[in-house]
């Protein structure tokens, strides 16, 4: 049989929702009540009884009641009409959306909207659980409970007869997606008791301000280390995350992190860190660090960017072996900020740029304070087959130890690109570049330079096609690509003017260069049945011929930005002339470079650079790699780094095993062959589950000659708390 009676109608509103209307003084009321709002409204009961000498309303066996995304079971519902009160008994069940509600026995004033459950059971968005003797309801997100528990854990491992960890509390508030506030409480891991507090205020939801989990470690260096962070949820545009640090052996540290967004296109990120270092290696106890990212779209066109880092103490993060390996090998720290503007016609930069060499005994910065610079993409020049780009420059430098100077800088060039055959293309270009200084490197010396570029580039495309090679292919293409190039610029002295960067020293040319590129382009049917293409394999070939090599003049700072892998000019014997330049000898040939990769399937993939002296002959310079990513979720990744001159030769690897889903292993080392020593070995194991999660991680490193070596010890330990989306 189906009822609607309108009093339960009245106490399902209530439960959830604002207080409703005063109850009717008579049945007729109630019934024109029921009228207005059974279409709203379904009620399954065995039976409905009503009581006219004691006002009540019962609903026995199987009771359901549904309003919109609201249920309530029970064995039986009472409701007295005077006292407005609705008694719930036997298997009483509420559920709204995910938050669900249990105990033996509910009684809820539908008046005042508050409500108490016996013996009671809660699960809430998102993904808090609690129980307790007694539970109230005494606001519309507000939960009070006696003699009870709360956890995480039940979110995600309901079947569990005791959760991985919850807190026990003698009395306890619930403030939903909020807070929890707790008096007499004692924290529970697999049913065996590790803590207790008097007092304790933990946050719950994605974002609530309140403290973190510690962090504990231990190193030879830094001794007994405590890290505790406290996160601050400012508004819903911002947060930040303090933390406070200690360690036994070097003292105090602040971090702070900070972290807004302004607009749908436009967020960023700020952290810093101080330090009094008790042991600083610098002699420098105050150190300080500091970090600013920050990307905004203004407008199709135009967009502002800025990475700004400092450090007061260059070996601030190669001391902390916490740092990120990156941070901790880097060898120059470079802030920037830009604005710029990207069309189909041109590109527009204003950058503030500064460089802080970390390798340097001495202090070494330079800077641009500010550089603007506009790029006229390549358009043909009033509808004639040439072709117009040109690249202007304008910028005030900075460095430490040298005088300051402004720079322009100017650079047209014109492309004549014709159709030599249907395989064959030549272009033809030339250019002039001027640049002009405030300031000479040299008292009477020159501060303008005007140079000739000169260029003829043969390129080709040749290509061929083979349908259904087999092994699941649909398509296999190989495509070769060959290419000559002359360039011509003549010498001249420019030991007249500062040298900050490649735009200052031009390296003379008269150079043929040829380069072979061949291509292995697969196709083959998608798992959602859209053709995918993968290139499997890649081998370029590279060599320069100078036409007329020369002993000359040439910058240091272009000689050190020299790499062995690149073609367009190749020195050897430079000797220091003791005033910023070098002289020293053109190779006829430069290194004869091998650039390949192989990718058999997208899951494996090799790759490798070979430059080589083809003159002595000897390999100057070797790099490959190797990556593997394994379905069972195992990814290695090895690097070997081969630099003669700069008697670099050592491996990077790592390894990244998920060994299950809760268990995951991370190793890296860094081993120099020359010395045959390992400069960092390092492993982290951690485990995790839905509501918590532990991390041990271990590092050994070498910090360098007659500096010792030093271990690390860091653990972790995470409760989760799902956020809305991972409880649904």
């Amino acid at each position: 049989m189906r009822f609607v009676p309108a009093v339960i109608i009245v106490l399902f509103l209530s439960l959830w929702l604002a207080p409703p209307a005063p109850a009717a003084s008579d049945l007729r009321q109630d019934i024109e009540r029921l009228q207005q709002l059974r279409d709203l409204v379904d009620v399954d009961a065995d039976s409905v009884e009503y009581s006219e000498a004691d006002r009540k309303v019962v609903a026995k066996g199987g009771v359901r009641i549904t309003l919109e995304k609201r249920s309530l079971f029970a064995d039986e519902v009472s409701v007295d009409l005077d006292d407005q009160v609705l008694v719930a008994t036997g298997n009483v069940v509420l559920v709204e959306g995910t938050n669900r509600l249990e105990g033996d026995r509910i009684e809820y004033n539908y008046r005042t909207n508050l409500g108490v459950v016996t013996h009671g059971r809660a699960l809430l968005d998102p993904g808090v659980s609690f129980q307790g003797v007694e539970i109230r309801r005494k606001g519309e997100r507000e939960y009070t409970l006696k003699d009870g528990a709360f956890t995480a854990c039940r979110a995600c491992q309901a079947k569990l007869e005791i959760p991985d960890w919850e807190f026990r509390a003698s009395e306890a508030t619930i403030y939903q997606d909020e807070w929890v506030a707790s008096r007499h409480t004692s924290f529970w891991v697999k049913g065996i008791p590790v803590l207790y507090v008097p007092a304790m205020a933990l946050p719950i939801g994605p974002r609530r301000t309140g403290f973190l989990i510690p962090r504990l470690g231990y190193g030879n260096r830094d001794g007994f280390i405590y890290k505790q962070p406290f996160f601050w949820a400012i508004s819903r545009s911002q947060d930040a995350t303090l933390t406070g640090i200690y360690r036994t052996k070097r003292g105090f540290e602040f971090d702070a992190e900070y972290r807004y967004v302004l607009g749908e296109r436009s967020h960023g990120e700020m952290s810093g860190r101080y330090l009094h270092d008790l042991e600083a290696s610098s002699g420098r106890a105050d150190r300080t660090e500091f970090k600013w990212l920050h990307d905004q779209t203004i407008s199709p066109t135009w967009a502002f960017k800025a990475d700004v880092r400092y450090l007061n103490d260059r070996t601030l993060n190669r001391d902390f072996v916490d740092s990120s390996v990156a941070d901790r090998t880097q060898r120059t720290l470079t802030s920037n900020a830009f604005l710029a503007q990207t069309t189909s016609d041109y590109m527009l930069l204003g950058l503030v740029d500064v460089t802080q060499d970390l390798a340097e005994v001495a202090e070494k910065r330079i800077s641009r304070l500010p550089e603007v610079r506009f790029q006229w993409l390549p358009a043909p020049l009033f509808g004639s087959p040439l072709l117009l780009e040109a690249e202007t420059s304008g910028v005030y430098l900075e460095r430490t130890h040298a005088a300051d100077a402004g720079r322009l800088d100017m650079l047209p060039v014109l492309h004549l690109p014709l159709r030599l055959a249907s395989f064959l293309t030549a272009t033809s270009s030339v250019g002039v570049r001027e640049t002009a200084y405030t300031n000479a490197q040299q008292p009477g010396g020159d501060t303008n330079r005007v140079l000739v570029e000169l260029g003829e580039r043969l390129s080709t495309r040749f290509w061929r096609r083979f349908e259904e090679p087999g092994w699941g292919l649909q398509r296999l293409t190989h495509v070769v690509e060959p290419s000559l190039t002359y360039q011509y610029l003549p010498w001249t002295d420019q030991q007249s003017f500062p040298q900050f960067g490649s735009v200052d020293f031009v390296s003379p040319q008269n150079r043929l260069t040829y380069r072979l590129v061949n291509r292995l382009v697969t196709r083959r049917p998608g798992t959602d049945g859209q053709a995918q293409t993968h290139e499997v394999a890649t081998l370029g070939i590279a060599q320069s011929w100078n036409l007329q090599p020369q002993t000359r003049e040439f910058s240091d700072v272009y000689l050190q930005s020299l790499t062995p892998e690149q073609v367009d000019q190749a020195v050897r014997g430079a000797r220091p002339l003791g005033n910023g330049f070098s002289r020293a000898t053109e190779r006829r040939l430069s290194n004869l470079v091998f650039d390949a990769a192989l990718s058999p399937i997208p899951a494996v993939a090799l790759h490798g650079t070979l430059a080589l002296d083809a003159e002595r002959p000897q390999a100057e310079a070797v790099n490959t790699g190797v990556l593997l990513q394994l379905q069972d979720g195992l990814t290695v990744d090895v690097g070997h780094s081969f630099v003669r001159d700069q008697l670099a030769d050592g491996v990077v690897a790592r390894i990244l095993w998920k060994a299950s889903k809760a268990l995951s292993l991370d190793l890296l080392s860094r081993y120099d062959i020359r010395s045959g020593n390992f400069f960092e070995n390092a492993a982290g194991l951690r485990f995790s589950t839905c509501c918590w999660e532990i991390g041990l991680k271990y590092t050994y490193r070498t910090r360098g000659l007659d500096q010792g070596s030093e271990s690390n010890v860091q653990v972790i330990f995470d409760l989760k708390v799902p956020t809305p989306a991972t409880a649904r």
